[in-house]
């Protein structure tokens, strides 16, 4: 396996496992929860770009 494909899956399983956090702190703090969601949004982002440079990278190879 690629080292950027590797990447960008730590980058997207890093987001799944704290979407469900976003949520059980929705209770406590609405702040919290909105940072937490955008900062998932990002890591999904950031997981993406490097899947997809990854798979880029193969075809043209």
């Amino acid at each position: 396996m690629d080292k950027k494909l590797k990447i960008g899956l730590v980058f997207m399983v890093a987001a799944v496992v704290l979407m469900p956090i976003a949520v059980l702190l929705k209770s406590v703090s609405e702040v919290a929860t909105i940072a937490l969601l955008i900062f998932t949004m990002c890591l999904e982002l950031i997981g993406l770009v490097f899947v997809i440079w990854s798979i880029l990278k193969r075809r043209k190879s």
